[in-house]
């Protein structure tokens, strides 16, 4: 592959896993009822966490891995096994192993969308943040952006890029994909406000399963080259009288 066919398959890989607009509901659900400066000042955050945690993977991860005796297959198995999980509560609708604020995020958009006194008691009564509530390290950065399925895509392109200009490519495209993330959930609201509780839900089906192939592709491609291995050595080995 040259290096630019390999370029736009580390975006599209990464655009397709870091899933920007995925990452909408957990974001206003997190950030609901904060200041647009908050806001941004947690996204900033969460973005440099998920710019080092991806860059750090992408050129010392493979050797990180080597240092505990791990696998990339054993790493993609990993990921996938707990993206299997969220997609699954997500499709559910079970309580998530980390709070999302989806709720919260859609009672807030209801209130700003309806000036009518009932539509202000309800949220009026709706619990607010903690003042000390920093959602930008986790679940924002980890794992919602640089996440299992992110860390992994980056380690493997990393290995299979085409010399010293394909690792430098990763890092690019890593900055280019964080970049564009942060442009769509600064306008997160807005989307929200648009979508509704009821679209906003639709999506969060839509994200779980995206979540759950992923996860499920994820595991295949680590099982594949163990089943490869056995079926060789099989064929390989002498029969017996």
């Amino acid at each position: 592959m040259d290096l630019m066919g390999f370029a736009l398959l580390a975006l599209s890989s990464l655009f397709a896993v870091v899933d920007p607009l995925g990452c909408i509901p957990f974001f206003s659900g997190q950030t609901a009822g904060m200041s647009y400066a908050q806001q941004r000042r947690i996204l900033i955050k969460a973005l440099l966490v998920s710019l080092f945690v991806l860059l750090t993977f992408t050129y010392v991860g493979s050797a990180l891995l080597r240092t505990f005796g791990i696998t990339i297959d054993a790493f993609r198995i990993a990921g996938g096994v707990i993206f299997f999980g969220i997609g699954l509560d997500m499709l559910q609708s079970r309580p998530r192993r980390w709070h999302t604020g989806l709720d919260q995020a859609a009672r807030a958009a209801a209130a700003a969308r309806s000036a009518a006194p009932a539509a202000v008691d309800e949220a009026a009564q709706m619990p607010t943040q903690d003042p000390d509530h920093d959602p930008s390290v986790t679940p924002l950065a980890i794992p919602m952006i640089a996440g299992p399925g992110s860390i992994t895509t980056v380690m493997v392109l990393r290995a299979d890029a085409p010399g010293l200009t394909g690792a430098i490519a990763v890092g690019v495209a890593v900055a280019l994909i964080l970049l564009l993330t942060g442009a769509i959930l600064l306008a997160a609201d807005t989307v929200l406000r648009r979508l509704g509780p009821t679209g906003m839900k639709i999506v969060e089906k839509l994200m779980g399963l995206l979540v759950t192939v992923i996860a499920v592709q994820l595991i295949l491609n680590g099982v594949a080259p163990f089943v490869r291995g056995l079926v060789s050595g099989a064929a390989g080995a002498p029969a017996g009288h």
